[in-house]
């Protein structure tokens, strides 16, 4: 726990029960987060710190299972670190260090450690707090160190609900402003501000596990490894030399056979419209309207279709359309990267529906594309759909407010949606995301690794039957705007 402004005496409360949390809720109904956190640090002689540890329930599990590792519990409570000591006699712990600081200034070095666990904290936190526990969190972690967050996950099912119901009662007591806009906020654009970017979410029943890393954390281990030792820790990426830069952009700039971008249509394409005579923001601005509004919004016969396909098909959906928008970003001269993860099937209904929707999969491989400008990773999953068919939803839900999850679209809110390019990250479906796979430089990669899967009969009734009826349906919320 964190929070400066709970005082010390409830702490001392709460550690007589805190570990009843792990009894009532992590026990049952799902994978343990705890444990997830310890499958997420590998064997080896690491350097873990479990910032605002509580009694280290979190800690416990990597030292128990990482004996090599070196495992630092800090939290400003003594009686946490009282019940944390316990366990770890308990346990007979060898490779365990407690200390008693605060997180928002622990007056440990810089670079200490390969991991920082940040587990059940930051709901509790205002934004002073968020800014101070993670720029300390940055700190003590090296270049290429990860930053593990465990946290309530926002329930949208009934049965989470009602499941998760009393705690949310208790947090919204004891921090009701910012609990509920944490709790409700997406965790990757929130850490994202704090110079954190996602590569991993596992779903835990009422919780989910993270991983991130420190944004530009490929450019800071290259630039370690490559730059003089009189070089400054904090070099961006101009500021390297002219064979590392290259060398690290040829990486999301090459062709592949799916991103087939020198194929003969896509360069008279791109020739015909011009784009790269255009500056950089209207460049990427123009290919991508061009993808989101003139390649429309449908289901293609499979996600490994190359870009040449997808063009002559002229629709396509998050997989798809994320193969042709990397292949003409690429041919003109913008860096981009894949971003893959897994979606609940129940936001497209609307989209798919009967039959359809009951044959498919309970969770849907998705992708996004991310693009390079001013040396940021910017999200483009707003590409999918065109705008005729987001004014149709719209005009079918006129008094909708709040979050909305139907016909392909899943955001906090369908009123206020706006996909059009800004320089910002566009979502329209990361909300119903249950599992991130990180980043991927190219389709081709990605699918090697993530196929959908389906058996024969499905894939030749999806093929030749269901898609066509999914067109049809978006077909017609389009002709609705």
């Amino acid at each position: 726990m964190a929070g400066k402004k709970i005082s010390k005496a409830f702490y001392k409360k709460i550690s007589k029960v805190y570990d009843t949390l792990d009894r009532m809720y992590f026990t049952s109904g799902g994978r343990n987060p705890r444990e997830v956190i310890g499958e997420m640090i590998p064997d080896g002689k690491v350097k873990v710190l479990d910032m605002c540890c509580g009694t280290f329930a979190n800690g416990l599990v990597v030292a128990k299972n990482r004996p090599e590792a070196k495992v630092v519990g800090l939290d400003r409570s003594k009686p946490m670190l009282r019940k944390a000591k316990q366990k770890v006699e308990d346990n007979g712990l060898k490779n365990v260090k407690l200390v008693c600081r605060d997180a928002t200034d622990t007056g440990i070095r810089s670079g200490a450690f390969d991991y920082v666990i940040i587990g059940l904290v930051l709901h509790e936190c205002n934004p002073e707090l968020w800014k101070s526990i993670l720029e300390e969190a940055g700190r003590l972690l090296k270049a290429d160190g990860r930053l593990i967050i465990l946290d309530w996950d926002k329930q949208t099912s009934i049965r989470g609900k009602v499941k998760f119901s009393p705690l949310y009662v208790c947090e919204s007591v004891v921090t009701p402003k910012y609990f509920k806009k944490y709790y409700s906020c997406d965790k990757r654009i929130f850490f994202a501000d704090y110079g954190f970017e996602l590569e991993r979410m596992e779903k835990c029943d009422v919780t989910f596990v993270a991983s991130f890393k420190k944004s530009g954390s490929e450019r800071s281990s290259e630039c370690s490894s490559e730059c003089s030792s009189e070089c400054s820790s904090d070099c961006s990426f101009e500021s390297g030399d002219e064979e590392r830069i290259n060398n690290m952009q040829d990486r999301y700039l090459k062709e592949t056979q799916m991103v087939n971008y020198r194929a003969e249509s896509i360069q008279k394409l791109v020739e015909k419209r011009g784009w790269k005579n255009l500056y950089e923001f209207e460049r990427i601005g123009a290919v991508y309207d061009f993808v989101r509004n003139e390649i429309l919004f449908g289901y293609n016969s499979s996600d490994l279709l190359t870009a040449e396909e997808v063009l002559k098909d002229g629709y396509g959906q998050c997989n798809t359309k994320g193969t042709l928008l990397m292949a003409l970003l690429r041919a003109v001269d913008i860096p981009c990267r894949l971003h893959g993860s897994e979606v609940s099937k129940y936001f497209q209904e609307g989209a798919t529906s009967g039959l359809i929707s009951k044959l498919a999969p309970e969770t849907v491989t998705h992708t996004w594309v991310e693009v390079l400008y001013e040396d940021k990773w910017i999200a483009l999953e707003g590409v999918i759909t065109d705008e005729a068919y987001v004014c149709g939803v719209k005009n079918r839900f006129p008094d909708v407010k709040g979050d909305f999850k139907g016909y392909a679209i899943s955001v906090p809110s369908l009123e206020c949606l706006s996909l059009d390019w800004n320089g910002d990250n566009l979502f329209v479906q990361n909300t119903s995301v249950v599992k991130d796979f990180g980043v991927y430089e190219s389709p081709d990669a990605f699918f090697k690794e993530h196929a959908q899967t389906w058996n024969k009969v499905k894939d030749f009734a999806y093929s030749h039957y269901g898609r066509k009826v999914m067109n049809r349906n978006v077909a017609r919320v389009r002709q609705s705007a």
